[in-house]
C-alpha cells in the first residue's frame, strides 16, 4: 500500500542532506584554502619576473661595461622575497638559482679583475642564471595553476552539495504530494481503499470485463461491533478493524479489489470465470475472521451479502443488492454468508 518513499521518508532524505552538507562544507574549504593560497599569485609572477628581468640586464650592462653587480644583488633580494611569500614548493627552484647568481656575481667581479677566461665564464654563468630564472617562473606559473584548480574543485564540490541539497527539497515535496495521495486513497487503519476510489476501481473492473468473465462483488460488515467499542474501548474497536482488515487483504488475489466503505463494512470486488467466486471468497473471509484471536477479545465474526454484477449494472447498484444480502444474513443470524 503506497510507495517506499511515503512509507520511510528519511532513508532518502537524511542521506541526502548529510550528503549535502559534507559536500557544501568540504567545498567550502577546499575554496578557502585555494583562495587564501592564491591571493598572492599576481604579486609572485611578478616578483619572479623581476628576478628573470633583473638578471638579464644586469648581464647587458656588464657586457656593455657598465657596473651590474647592484642589479645583480637586487635581483637576489626578489629572489629571497618571493621565497617569503611563497610556499615550500619554490624551495629547490630557489636554492639553485641562488647558487646561479653567486656564480654570476662572481664571474662579473673576475671580468672586472681582468682575470683570464673570465669572459666564457660570465657567459656560461649567464646563462645558467636565464635558465634557471626561467625554470622559476616556470614553477611559479605551475603552482597557481593548481591552486585555481583547487579552487575550481571546491567550486564543484559546494556546487553538487547545493544540487543534492535541492534533491532533498524535491524529494521532500514528492513525499508529501506521495503522502498525501496515499492518505487520499487508502484507509491507513485497514490497508482498504477508501470508498470513492473503490468505486472508481470496480467501474473500471466491470468497463473492462473480458470475455466469459463476470464481476463478483461482496460486502461484509462485523457482527456485534458496537458491543466491543462499547464493552472495551475505542482502541480495542481499532485493533479489530486492523487484524480484519489484514486477514481480508491476506486472502485477495492479484486483481481484487478491497475497500472499507466507512466504519465496520468493507467490500471486495473481484473478476473471475467462475460466477460463483464473490460468494467462495466471501465464506473463506467468514472462517479466517472467526479463526481471529486478540487478547482479552472476544472472538470476532462477520457477516457477508455477494453478488454477481448484471449485465448492463450500474456498480452501485450491485453495491446495494450485495448490502441486502449482507442483511439477510444478518437477520438469520450473523456470521454467515448470503448471495446470489
Amino acid at each position: 500500500m503506497g510507495s517506499s518513499i511515503a512509507e520511510q521518508p528519511s532513508k532518502v532524505l537524511i542521506p541526502l542532506l548529510v550528503a549535502a552538507c559534507l559536500l557544501a562544507g568540504t567545498g567550502l574549504t577546499i575554496a578557502g584554502v585555494a583562495i587564501k593560497r592564491t591571493s598572492g599569485d599576481a604579486a609572485q609572477v611578478n616578483q619572479a619576473g623581476l628576478v628573470r628581468g633583473g638578471l638579464q640586464r644586469a648581464v647587458k650592462l656588464e657586457l656593455a661595461g657598465v657596473d651590474a653587480l647592484a642589479q645583480v644583488d637586487t635581483a637576489a633580494r626578489n629572489l629571497w622575497n618571493l621565497r617569503y611569500s611563497s610556499g615550500p614548493y619554490l624551495d629547490e627552484d630557489f636554492r639553485a638559482l641562488s647558487v646561479s647568481i653567486a656564480r654570476l656575481r662572481a664571474a662579473m667581479v673576475e671580468l672586472r679583475d681582468g682575470k683570464d677566461n673570465s669572459m666564457p665564464v660570465l657567459l656560461s654563468a649567464s646563462e645558467d642564471a636565464w635558465l634557471r630564472s626561467n625554470t622559476l617562473v616556470d614553477t611559479t606559473q605551475r603552482g597557481i595553476s593548481d591552486r585555481r584548480r583547487l579552487f575550481l574543485w571546491g567550486l564543484a564540490f559546494m556546487a553538487l552539495g547545493v544540487a543534492l541539497a535541492v534533491l532533498a527539497v524535491v524529494v521532500s515535496k514528492l513525499y508529501v504530494a506521495d503522502k498525501v495521495e496515499v492518505e487520499a486513497t487508502y484507509d491507513t487503519m485497514t490497508g482498504g481503499l477508501r470508498k470513492n476510489r473503490f468505486m472508481e476501481r470496480l467501474t473500471n473492473l466491470v468497463d473492462t470485463l473480458g470475455r466469459d468473465e463476470s464481476v463478483g462483488v461482496a460486502m461484509f460488515d462485523l457482527d456485534r461491533f458496537k458491543r466491543i467499542n462499547d464493552t472495551f474501548g475505542h482502541d480495542a474497536g481499532d485493533r479489530v478493524l486492523a487484524a480484519v482488515g489484514g486477514t481480508i487483504r491476506s486472502l485477495l488475489r492479484p486483481g481484487d479489489v478491497f475497500g472499507r466503505m466507512g466504519g465496520e463494512e468493507f467490500a471486495v470486488a473481484m473478476r473471475s470465470k467462475d460466477a460463483r467466486a464473490a460468494r467462495l471468497f466471501s465464506e473463506r473471509v467468514r472462517a479466517a475472521v472467526e479463526s481471529i484471536r486478540l487478547e482479552r477479545l472476544p472472538i470476532i465474526t462477520i457477516s457477508a451479502g455477494a453478488v454477481v454484477v448484471k449485465k448492463g449494472e450500474k456498480p452501485a447498484e450491485a453495491l446495494k443488492r450485495a448490502d441486502s444480502h449482507l442483511y439477510a444474513a444478518k437477520t438469520a443470524g450473523r456470521n454467515r454468508v448470503r448471495g446470489d
